[in-house]
């Protein structure tokens, strides 16, 4: 029997090191032409396959959640099951939201000085404004956990009246489609579209987590090559954004599905997952698993540092500078709110 693929300190570290490519990524939407760190180039490449990795590490952990709770459960009535579980989980996405959107509305007013109020309420209507195309300004980065709220509810219904997971998967995905059909209509931008199918593709894998892995690690030299071939359209479709063929298009999708699998089969069957797990509490095991545990709050609080330090207000010419002064305000504040105000902001 294989042990999990994703132990909980794995995928607590995974999260932390991808929460840094995210940040990197939102500070070059900032910068002009002509600024660029290599830091950032490979964030901007990276940042993409963390948000697959968010939504897969979602379904997977979700799915992993429900099989333990069926087995300490001494009934099988669903009703029973699924008590409450639905109010618990949307209250767990939505409390964040609000109190850092609260957050996010503070730093507006303050990037533009409190002296200027007329500027902030401009610029606060603009913001209502991208709510249309699934944008919650100034809060722009929780589209991630408004899609996650619509995810959740789809989990529910699949798994609470479908009594076959397997089924009950097909379900979730055709529930998605109609999800992404629906924000493809009304104008949603293209991050509604591009991520909600790899949470199904979580949910999936923890059903069949050990059956994939040992088809995996049977061919794992034939699935070399396939890693490297998905790895190169997954990079060639981030370079030639937006300007996608058809074909290309549809290619980078199968890649989002794919590579998270892969990859996180292929580092268990090659010992890179059991050599962190070795080294967990060493120092960078440790800082990871430390900026895993604060991931949330640094992803919905760095925005605000990002566009503070370069308003009319405060703007820190020098790139490194600005770099550095974000990842340090970001990190601490979130561990700060983490720290102290956690009541407030986790359910």
């Amino acid at each position: 029997m294989v042990d999990s693929t994703l132990p909980k300190e794995f995928s607590v570290a995974l999260k932390g090191a991808l929460s840094l490519f995210i940040v990197g990524t939102h500070i070059s939407s900032l910068c002009q032409p002509d600024e660029t760190l290599l830091w950032l180039r490979v964030c901007n490449l990276l940042t993409p396959l963390s948000l697959v990795f968010f939504f897969f590490l979602s379904g997977y952990g979700l799915m992993i959640q429900l099989r333990l709770r069926t087995l300490r459960t001494s009934t099988t009535s669903p009703a029973t099951l699924w008590a409450g579980w639905l109010p618990r989980r949307l209250w767990g996405l939505l409390k964040p939201f609000l109190f850092f959107y609260v957050v996010a509305l503070f730093f507006l007013f303050a990037g533009f000085g409190f002296d200027h109020i007329p500027q902030a309420l401009a610029q606060l209507k603009v913001n209502f404004i991208i709510w249309k195309v699934g944008i919650p300004g100034p809060l722009f980065v929780a589209w991630y956990l408004l899609e996650l709220m619509v995810l959740y509810v789809f989990f529910y219904i699949s798994f609470r009246y479908v009594r076959r997971w397997g089924r009950a998967v097909l379900v979730l995905v055709g529930l998605t489609l109609l999800l992404m059909l629906v924000a493809w209509q009304v104008g949603f931008g293209y991050y509604w579209l591009r991520y909600p199918l790899c949470f199904s593709v979580g949910v999936a894998y923890a059903i069949y987590e050990r059956s994939i892995y040992k088809q995996i690690k049977a061919y794992r030299i034939l699935c070399l090559p396939a890693v490297l071939l998905l790895i190169g359209v997954y990079i060639w479709s981030v370079l030639t954004f937006p300007n996608h063929p058809i074909v290309l298009m549809l290619a980078s999708h199968l890649a989002y599905f794919a590579l998270p699998v892969l990859l996180t089969v292929l580092s268990k069957v090659w010992g890179a997952t059991d050599l962190f797990m070795r080294r967990a509490h060493g120092p960078v095991g440790s800082a990871l698993m430390w900026l895993g545990g604060i991931s949330l709050e640094t992803y919905l609080l760095h925005m605000s540092f990002v566009s503070l330090f370069r308003s009319p207000v405060i703007y820190i010419q020098s790139l490194l500078l600005y770099l550095v002064v974000v990842y340090t305000a970001t990190i601490f504040g979130a561990y700060l709110i983490a720290r102290y105000l956690r009541v407030l902001v986790r359910a």
